[in-house]
């Protein structure tokens, strides 16, 4: 009887120390942060972990981060993405943004799927939900799996401005603008001056044909430093939006100025449609 008793007692002693001892996968992560990270490492309100065991790696990564969402100068996004991958090659999130300003499709679906494979690898959960989803969305374009991975992510970093904004977009792709402006609209209240927030709050207006809300978000946008220099498809955006808004002379004006950005600008045929489209208006307006 004994013996009994003290096996029950042990059974329950080593069930308390379990469930005392277990963690979530969040709070797992956050250690391994706080274990390789710099002790002032600069999140900008970003929030994601770095699956990195070199502590330069960590700030570089949410320095590329803060260059994206805030329409950071590309030369420099490419050599932070550059040191990124030098520092820890086997890091899938770094080597997925270094693609990020890639032209061809298929080109950049190949760095994804590289990353993908990387993860696998990935000591962190996050990480390896971020670079499914990714791969899901912009590869497989399976859009509900792409939810699917990107929620688990928003679930364990509810304050990730990043984690939520991308969730936004798996939404985009698949057609449920509402709730993909829900979590735009959630990015930039986590972070109120966050410029590719505004951007797509604006994208899902003008995709519901609210086109005047499309240009009040935009508007925004620009206010927070949104520009076109670096993002082709933002330029053709911009005079889509002005265009829709009766904004003639301000479209062909500001179609003029995106030309000085490159040959890819010069040659899109969407703004030299718009061109032509705003320079009849202006013609028959001034006809009058």
């Amino acid at each position: 009887m004994n013996i009994l008793k003290n096996l029950v007692l042990a059974t329950i002693a080593v069930s308390i120390f379990s469930c005392e001892s277990q963690k979530t996968d969040r709070e797992i992560e956050d250690e391994f942060v706080k274990k390789y990270a710099p002790k002032d490492l600069k999140t900008y309100g970003f929030t994601l972990p770095v699956d990195s065991k070199v502590p330069e790696v960590h700030q570089l990564f949410n320095d590329l981060e803060k260059n994206f969402f805030f329409y950071g100068d590309k030369e420099e996004f490419e050599e932070l993405a550059s040191q990124v991958m030098k520092l820890d090659p086997s890091y899938p999130s770094g080597f997925l943004m270094g693609g990020f300003y890639e032209q061809d499709s298929e080109k950049y679906k190949e760095k994804v799927t590289q990353a993908y494979e990387l993860s696998k690898k990935s000591r962190l959960k996050s990480e390896r939900d971020i670079m499914q989803a990714e791969y899901s969305l912009l590869v497989e374009e399976d859009y509900p799996k792409a939810q699917e991975y990107f929620q688990k992510v928003v679930y364990m970093y509810p304050d990730s401005a990043a984690a939520i904004w991308s969730l936004g977009m798996a939404y985009y792709y698949n057609g449920q603008f509402d709730k993909a402006l829900e979590c735009y609209k959630k990015s930039t209240e986590l972070i109120p001056n966050l410029p590719k927030g505004y951007e797509f709050m604006s994208v899902m207006y003008y995709s519901k044909k609210d086109y005047i809300k499309a240009l009040e978000y935009l508007e925004k946008a620009i206010q927070y430093g949104a520009n076109p220099k670096n993002d082709f498809y933002y330029a053709e955006y911009v005079a889509m939006v002005y265009n829709r808004n009766g904004m003639y002379k301000k479209t062909k004006d500001y179609i003029e100025t995106v030309r000085n950005h490159g040959e890819l600008y010069r040659n899109s045929e969407m703004l030299n449609k718009i061109s032509e489209i705003v320079t009849i208006k202006l013609d028959s307006i001034q006809g009058l």
